[in-house]
């Protein structure tokens, strides 16, 4: 794999959380960008191997992000608490401290 020699019979474990974190092809692994990496972005696969429901499931994700910021003010992340990264298998955060403020008449 790369450049490490992996021995005949020997058992690996794929990480799926450790998608699109190498840092010796991501620039900044840790920060969120969606645009980031775009064509290189493991999230989906590519070439014949590419999930069949990505433009869908894209489609989803922006609907979802436009729904929910029109309906809300404001959006601010906690300046003093800082999130908590969960571990594997998500990457993601334990919690993410924010306050949003919901829009009139909603």
């Amino acid at each position: 794999m790369g450049t490490k020699k992996i021995p005949a019979g020997e058992k690996i474990t794929v990480m799926w959380a450790s998608a699109n974190r190498d840092e010796g092809v991501f620039s900044d692994p840790d920060v969120y960008c969606p645009e980031k990496n775009r064509d290189q972005n493991l999230l989906y696969d590519a070439g014949i191997h590419i999930c069949p429901g990505a433009p869908l499931a894209r489609m989803e994700l922006r609907i979802l992000i436009e729904e929910f910021l029109r309906g809300i003010d404001t959006l601010e992340f906690a300046p003093h608490e800082l999130p908590e990264r969960a571990v594997f298998p998500t990457g993601g955060f334990n919690y993410l401290p924010m306050t949003i403020g919901k829009k009139y008449g909603l």
